[in-house]
């Protein structure tokens, strides 16, 4: 019984020493394997960048022009308060039942952009219209004047 048990007992640490040596080499990548961009790389940023900035409860630009199917990254940069960011994925008037005209690489309702800091919002334009972008935070006295619109104009 003993010889048996101290059989056991060395399979079990030769296992163990086993697992330990091989689990790195199968957590490495072969060497040809492709790693995928992060969304907000350099190598995945849309051809253009519209700077958004915000001050004295105004965005500026308040008008963006885009074409349908255009990428565009907003690069919205906060001022001197906390502030929120929603755009609209609907166009203005749209009635119930109308499809999102704008889509979003990332879903958020309200992107918070804190001061002085920048936030990258990735849009994608799909139907012609006009969309509404606004401050989603409560930032101050004239927080609900802090608009803007996203003009989408049919692709030539």
């Amino acid at each position: 019984m003993k010889i048996i048990g101290k059989v056991l007992s060395n399979i079990v640490i030769l296992a163990a020493l086993a697992f330990v040596l091989v689990r790195p080499a199968l957590a490495q990548e072969p060497p040809d394997a492709v790693t995928p961009n992060p969304p907000h790389s350099p190598a995945n940023r849309p051809a253009r960048v519209v700077t958004v900035s915000t001050k004295d409860f105004t965005f500026a630009p308040q008008l963006i022009h885009l074409k349908v199917n255009e990428k565009v990254e907003l690069d919205v940069t906060g001022g001197t308060e906390e502030l929120g960011v929603r755009v609209n994925p609907f166009p203005d008037g749209a009635k119930a039942n109308t499809p999102p005209g704008l889509s979003f690489l990332f879903g958020e309702d309200c992107y918070k952009v804190k001061k002085g800091q920048m936030v990258p919002i990735l849009i994608e334009a799909t139907e012609p219209g006009t969309y509404t972008f606004s401050c989603c935070k409560d930032c101050g006295s004239k927080h609900k004047t802090m608009t803007g619109k996203i003009v989408v104009d049919p692709a030539t």
